[in-house]
């Protein structure tokens, strides 16, 4: 079996065809310069094949595009990935997993530098708003906010996304966002008042634009995905922000008003009749509804139901009474019974010796008066009379000096100073 020459120049036996020095000199350096180019050769097609290795970062993932579409592998993952070299195949990696932020301000009103950089408050407007710089949304009560927007959104599906946008920058996606998030706005606002547009509804009119947001994003299968929308300024025009401000102001402190009267009768229902007044006062309203409508009977069973409910239920200053009135009932029946065994006793002995039990009384009566202590004993021997000399009482000597001295100015003739002052204006009269 005949092989090949590895080199042209080699086809010919030395032996046979003997060269002289210089032909052996030309063919040796050809025979290098062929072995170089085919080295040089193999190193292109590997630095050319090579030049197709790429790496997906961590929070990236990366699509081939061949010949301008992308190819069957799909989307690819973190790590090494190869494609074929361009111009035949092109890669196009986007950081999926990396939270972007947008502000939309097509709704806010237009200030100049100076004027952004203090609060809005210290805006000042004479004239009205400027169609074609301000920007407003129409409320439901006819009424216009001024609204700035932060959106925060990510690439979902790269794959959707790279077919409809084909744009490693996301200069296209924010301007997507934009404009769906303005034509939202628009919708979503409408449905709420100056006020709840401005301070009472901003967390939920913010979900409801970011929903009809993202509804329109999976229609137009574009794989983004709205993450939150923010509203961190809303205001109504400067021209009108001071009296609304005031009209704020007062339903804060009427809410705050509400509020303090339902804790104070909270409290003052708590202290009354404890945890239980809830359901006492809904019983309460209840047999106010059955007295009103002329129900008798229900007004009747009712009317049990809360004096059940106060006996053993409640607590507090309520519940409190209840028992102490329970308690004082309970010694007046004992001792009422007492007394009636004490006096059925009685009634028995006094039949049968009167003058023995009124002796005996008489005797237990004088035993108890001299026990108590404060009580002073005087001993009188048989045949002395005892003379008390009792003062006059205090009380009644003031009270008759008020009525004296009443009597006194009463009888007071204003004669009297006709002498004091004689020739005055009282002796002409």
């Amino acid at each position: 079996m005949s092989t090949l020459p590895s080199d042209p120049l080699d086809s010919r036996n030395p032996a046979d065809s003997p060269f002289d020095p210089a032909q052996q000199s030309l063919a040796d350096a050809l025979r290098t310069s062929f072995r170089i180019l085919k080295f040089a050769i193999l190193v292109i097609v590997v630095l050319f094949f090579g030049s197709g290795l790429f790496v997906v970062e961590q929070n990236e993932q990366a699509i081939v595009l061949r010949l301008g579409r992308p190819d069957n592998t799909g989307v690819r993952n973190p790590g090494f990935q190869w494609a074929f070299p361009e111009p035949i195949d092109e890669h196009l990696k986007l950081p999926v997993r990396q939270t972007n932020s947008l502000s939309v301000n097509s709704n806010w009103l237009y200030l100049s530098e100076k004027e952004k950089a203090g609060p809005i408050s210290s805006v000042m407007r004479r004239s009205g708003l400027h169609p074609m710089r301000d920007g407003a949304l129409l409320t439901a009560d006819r009424g216009l906010v001024h609204i700035r927007w932060h959106v925060t959104y990510r690439i979902e599906d790269m794959l959707r996304y790279v077919e409809l946008i084909a744009d490693d920058n996301k200069a296209k996606a924010d301007e997507i966002i934009t404009h769906l998030l303005e034509n939202a706005a628009v919708h979503v606002v409408s449905g709420y008042t100056t006020e709840g547009a401005t301070r009472k509804h901003l967390t939920e009119i913010g979900d409801n634009v970011k929903r009809r947001v993202n509804e329109k994003l999976a229609d137009l299968g574009t794989g983004i995905v709205l993450e939150t929308v923010e509203i961190p300024e809303s205001t109504p025009p400067v021209q009108t922000l001071s009296s609304f401000r005031n009209v704020t102001r007062a339903e804060n402190r009427k809410e705050s008003t509400i509020r303090t009267a339902q804790q104070t009768a909270k409290d003052l229902l708590n202290q009354t009749a404890g945890a239980v007044h809830e359901k006492l006062v809904r019983v309460l309203d209840e047999l106010d509804q059955a007295e009103d409508r002329g129900d008798d009977e229900t007004a009747g069973e009712l009317t049990a139901r809360v004096n059940r409910i106060v006996e053993k239920e409640a607590s507090g200053i309520a519940g409190t009474l209840v028992r102490q009135a329970q308690g004082y009932l309970t010694s007046v029946v004992q001792r009422m019974r007492s007394d009636q065994e004490q006096y059925e006793a009685l009634l028995s002995e006094y039949r049968e010796q009167p003058d023995l039990l009124k002796e005996r009384l008489w005797q237990d009566a004088k035993a108890k008066l001299f026990a108590q202590q404060g009580v002073r004993k005087i001993y009188i021997p048989n045949g002395t009379v005892l003379r008390l000399n009792v003062g006059p009482d205090p009380k009644f000597e003031k009270q008759r000096e008020q009525q004296a001295y009443q009597q006194e100015n009463e009888e007071f003739d204003i004669s009297k100073l006709r002498t004091v002052i004689p020739g005055g204006p009282l002796a002409r009269n």
